[in-house]
C-alpha cells in the first residue's frame, strides 16, 4: 500500500475505534435513546456514519475506475496528507452543520443493525481504497456538497474527519442516555 494511502488508512482505524469506543459507554438496548428532542441518537449516529461512508467508498470506486480507464498517472509523491483539509473546520462541532436528507437517519433505526452497517461500509470503503493504490489521487477530484471540490486523498480524510467530529456527538448521547437511567 502506497504510503499516503496507509497513513490514512491508519487515521481511519483510529477515528472508528474512538466511535466504536463512546458508543460502547452505553449498552446496545439503550443506542436508540435520544439525548433531545431534536438530537440524534447513538444508533441514529452510527446510522449516518455507515451512509456517508458508504457513499464516498462509492465516490472513490467511481472515480478511480474512471482514472484507470484513461490511464492516470501512478502516485509519485509520499508527503502526509494528514493536513490536506486544515481549515476545513470537518471535526469542529462548534460549527453546526446540517445533514442533508440523503444521508438523515430515517425515523426508526434499529440499534442492532447499525454496527453490522459500520462494518460493511468500512469493508467498501477499504475495498475502493486498495482499488485505488498506486494512483495519484491528489489529481482527482469530486465535488463535496458543502467543501467543494475535494482530491481523493481529501474524500478520504474527509471520513476520518467525520467520524472524529461524531465521536463527540457519540459520547454526549451516551452520557445523556445513562444520566436519564
Amino acid at each position: 500500500m502506497h504510503p499516503r494511502l496507509a497513513e490514512l488508512l491508519d487515521y481511519l482505524d483510529a477515528a472508528r475505534a474512538r466511535v466504536l469506543g463512546e458508543a460502547a459507554r452505553l449498552p446496545r438496548d439503550r443506542w436508540g435513546i435520544r439525548p433531545e428532542p431534536d438530537r440524534w441518537s447513538v444508533a441514529e449516529v452510527v446510522w449516518h456514519l455507515q451512509r456517508v461512508e458508504r457513499g464516498i467508498a462509492k465516490v472513490i470506486a467511481q472515480r478511480v475506475g474512471e482514472a484507470r480507464a484513461s490511464g492516470h498517472p501512478t502516485e509519485s509523491d509520499t508527503a502526509s496528507m494528514m493536513h490536506a483539509l486544515d481549515g476545513r473546520h470537518v471535526a469542529d462541532r462548534t460549527v453546526p452543520i446540517v445533514a442533508p436528507p440523503r444521508v438523515s437517519p430515517p425515523e426508526s433505526v434499529d440499534p442492532a443493525d447499525v454496527e453490522v452497517q459500520l462494518e460493511q461500509s468500512r469493508a467498501l470503503l477499504r475495498a475502493a481504497i486498495a482499488d485505488a493504490d498506486g494512483l495519484a489521487l491528489g489529481s482527482i477530484t469530486h465535488p463535496h456538497p458543502m467543501l467543494g471540490e475535494i482530491n481523493l486523498y481529501q474524500w478520504i480524510l474527509f471520513v476520518g474527519q467525520h467520524e472524529a467530529r461524531h465521536a463527540g456527538q457519540i459520547a454526549e448521547a451516551a452520557q445523556a442516555a445513562v444520566a436519564a437511567h
